[in-house]
């Protein structure tokens, strides 16, 4: 039961921000990922 939920609440929350910002979860995490990265460049 709780695997259910879980996917419910998961399935929410990727709903939510492909409503509000046009990507899903994972190109999200890429995406902030990728500007940690050329972030952490420009400091050196």
């Amino acid at each position: 039961m709780g695997t259910i939920i879980g996917l419910i609440i998961l399935a929410a929350l990727d709903w939510y921000l492909v409503r509000n910002t046009g990507l899903h979860i994972h190109q999200l995490i890429s995406k902030k990922y990728a500007e940690y990265l050329s972030d952490k460049k420009s400091n050196k």
